[in-house]
């Protein structure tokens, strides 16, 4: 269960909270960029075949996500895009989340230093707090 203080806005969090927050962020983006160098894109799928390396990250991932999900939300970083592939089709495009859909990115033609990226700016904003 989250208490009253994770869901405060990170302007509005204690150092010790803010730090707690960087740490986990940090630690999320070395986990996911430990996945993505660890799996190789199936071009047919778009799935990620993940070597053992790559397992233990996305079990790592799977136990923090909800948690980091809402640190990088309440910092104000919006993590939507349009799924590249979506925009040929007959649709208008679909919004895809970057870190909720982490281990999509490939179905939906979208690059991983792209999700990482707002990870960064995610920890880029708790480290200037």
């Amino acid at each position: 269960m989250i208490n009253q203080e994770t869901e405060k806005y990170y302007k509005d969090i204690t150092f010790k909270e803010n730090k707690a927050r960087l740490k986990l962020l940090i630690e999320f983006r070395e986990l996911v960029i430990r996945y993505f160098k660890n799996s190789n894109l199936n071009m047919m799928s778009g799935n990620y075949i993940e070597n053992q390396e790559a397992a233990d990250a996305q079990n790592a991932i799977n136990l923090i996500l909800n948690r980091v999900y809402t640190i990088i939300r309440l910092a104000d970083i919006r993590t939507s895009t349009v799924s590249v592939s979506a925009l040929t089709s007959i649709s208008h495009g679909k919004n895809i989340d970057l870190i909720l859909n982490i281990f999509n990115l490939g179905r939906n033609d979208i690059s991983p230093e792209i999700a990482i990226e707002h990870i960064e700016s995610a920890i880029d904003a708790y480290r200037s707090n």
